[in-house]
């Protein structure tokens, strides 16, 4: 019984090229993982930045309703042009309600929404948050 080595040859050829396509596999999938991750932890730090802008305008209108004894104007729209929160477009709107309550008079309470966005939305960065408050003038 006689061998003929040569009738082996190119197996270590195919076994290089599966090789080759496993390892570039696991590395497009490995590129993909990480592209990911690095989108969740960018919108991560964007929403509690998105969070930390709607309140912003919600401390900015509390001031405003509780200065005037009235809401502010519906909708107002301002852009915030620092620190963390720098180019978050905020709008805010104010509904006002009247009440009048036995022994306590009239009072109104304003519900104020504010939400702050940033980035275009249905894009992987696009971020936006709400706060919605109630605040009185009761006395």
């Amino acid at each position: 019984m006689r061998h003929n080595r040569y009738s082996q040859r190119g197996f270590s050829a195919i076994m290089a090229v599966v090789l080759v396509v496993l390892l570039a596999l696991m590395g497009g999938y490995m590129a993909t993982l990480t592209s990911v991750s690095s989108i969740n932890a960018t919108v991560s730090a964007g929403t509690m930045q998105a969070w930390f802008a709607a309140r912003s305008g919600v401390e900015w209108a509390i001031q405003q309703v509780i200065g005037a004894g009235a809401c502010i104007a519906s909708p107002t729209t301002f852009n915030l042009n620092g620190g963390g929160t720098n180019g978050y477009t905020v709008v805010l709107t104010c509904v006002p309600t009247a009440h009048t309550e036995a022994g306590v008079g009239a009072y109104n309470v304003y519900a104020i929404t504010s939400r702050a966005s940033k980035g275009t939305p249905g894009s992987p960065a696009y971020v936006a948050r709400q706060i919605n408050i109630s605040v009185t003038d009761a006395p």
